[in-house]
């Protein structure tokens, strides 16, 4: 409880750091009494066969080849049984990592039957509700009206109730049905179209991926901005600030430290910004970049001035060009930022899904990409770059990325409010980004080689920097 779980790295192996680092010792020291017997094979043959094979070859010498022999033999057992039970973690890891992926598989193909079949019955339920409901939208607006403060003041109490229930949305029972529940959405669609299950089957997820959270995702937006809603719209992207920065982050709690952050003051006024780049300069070498980006600012389906908002939530995950996708391009752009420019991403929560998005378009000369609470599981960055995700098992907003495809990611999880009460008032403390800090601090202690590994080349990325200028951006839509 508490303890970080590693995965990914291009292998099924999932376990804690604390396993990942006993087998790294194991093998250290199988490592070590192999080196050993090996010295003493040498100077055994060098010194040891010469004096016994003399005549006069003294009682010590006889001695010292007994205390040898028994030496290599201890070091013999020590080498197998290390290497032995170094075997059966590593066993017990990737076979914890097959379980877990056979039951995300079979949890999946359950999810797309019930999607199907509930989709399939919507015709047959709107039937049978549609003459009860004038009645039973009459009562809802009556008990609205009846609320303190009316209809407006519903989202307040929602979000109340949810404050006073957080256990409903904090807790991993509920992100694994979310997510298998954003897995079945396309499955749902096919079965109130009336397509033919194996149809749905062969195009969806669970066949060759045509249709999937993505299309799901497009025909969100399309159905909400047939009534007004989810409306993307340009974006004008302008710097707010620049400052020099002593030196490039080390480690994972430093990046999530300069994530920019969009917030309202007292009086409801926007305020900090959304984009955050840092530059890298070194003498006879091109300018690299690291770019931070910020999460959602305003989660109204009614698109505002913000950029960063409920639309570029979903069109992000359907992979359209998102107000916010397009936000951090144009703040790339002024920053003089290339195809051919170095650049690394960093984001939290939608911030995250945008970088591994741009990393994976090939638009850019990505190095690295580190993300937080973001919901990137069905994006796949290339192979070779070095990609670190946090995910915290009780939040629900990486499970909105569905299941995972992209095996080389390093993912650290760990569930936040594990035998901890909750703080009273928040819907989803667990995604909150001072506990995605902690969980940054632990993978930076962590001794799993995997991922320190990762982490020293994501820290690389700013070395020998002789001059580093941040500048912020903020982004915001056109009024038209």
């Amino acid at each position: 409880m508490g303890d970080i779980v590693i995965s990914g790295g291009g292998s099924m192996a999932v376990a804690t750091d604390e396993l990942f680092t006993d087998a790294q010792q194991l093998e250290y020291v199988r490592g070590e009494a192999s080196d050993l017997a090996r010295a003493i094979d040498a100077v055994d043959a060098r010194f040891g066969d010469a004096l016994l094979r003399r005549a006069d070859a003294p009682v010590s010498a006889l001695d010292a080849e007994a205390a040898l022999d028994r030496t290599r033999q201890l070091l013999a057992e020590v080498d197998w049984k290390a290497g032995s039970v170094a075997l059966l973690l590593r066993a017990s890891a990737e076979g914890y990592g097959y379980a877990e992926a056979a039951a995300e598989r079979a949890t999946q193909q359950l999810a797309a039957t019930l999607g199907y079949g509930v989709g399939a019955l919507l015709p047959v339920f709107a039937t049978l509700v549609a003459p009860a409901l004038p009645v039973a939208l009459a009562g809802l607006l009556g008990a609205a009206l009846a609320m303190p403060g009316g209809p407006a003041a519903l989202p307040g109490a929602v979000g109340d109730w949810l404050g006073s229930n957080g256990r409903v949305l904090t807790n991993p029972v509920t992100v694994a049905l979310v997510r298998a529940g954003v897995m079945s959405v396309d499955d749902l669609i096919g079965g109130a179209l009336g397509l033919p299950p194996t149809l749905v089957r062969a195009i969806g997820d669970e066949g060759i991926g045509l249709a999937g959270i993505d299309t799901a995702g497009a025909a969100i937006m399309a159905l909400g901005g047939g009534v007004g809603l989810l409306k993307e719209s340009p974006v004008a992207t302008r710097a707010r600030t620049q400052r020099d920065v002593a030196a490039a982050p080390r480690g994972l709690a430093e990046r999530i430290d300069r994530l920019p952050q969009r917030r309202r003051d007292e009086n409801g006024q926007p305020t900090g910004s959304h984009i955050r780049i840092e530059r890298y300069t070194q003498p006879g070498e091109p300018d690299r970049f690291e770019v931070y980006i910020t999460g959602t600012a305003d989660f109204s389906p009614v698109s505002g001035r913000e950029a960063f908002d409920l639309t570029s939530d979903i069109g992000g995950v359907a992979g359209l060009p998102a107000g916010a996708v397009r936000a951090v391009e144009q703040a790339m752009a002024k920053e003089g930022i290339t195809a051919e420019s170095p650049v690394q991403f960093n984001g939290f929560s939608q911030g995250g899904l945008i970088a591994a998005s741009l990393a994976a378009s090939g638009d850019y000369n990505t190095k690295g990409v580190f993300t937080a609470g973001s919901p990137t599981a069905q994006i796949d960055v290339p192979r070779g770059i070095p990609v670190v995700e946090l995910e915290h098992t009780d939040d629900i907003v990486p499970a909105l990325g569905g299941t995972r495809v992209d095996r080389d990611a390093i993912v650290v999880e760990r569930e936040a409010f594990a035998g901890r009460d909750l703080p009273d008032g928040v819907a989803v403390p667990s995604h909150d980004r001072g506990e995605y800090r902690t969980t940054a601090e632990m993978a930076d202690r962590a001794r799993s080689a995997m991922l320190a590994g990762a982490i020293d080349r994501l820290d690389a990325f700013g070395a020998g920097a002789t001059a580093i200028t941040a500048t912020t951006y903020v982004a915001e839509r056109s009024r038209r």
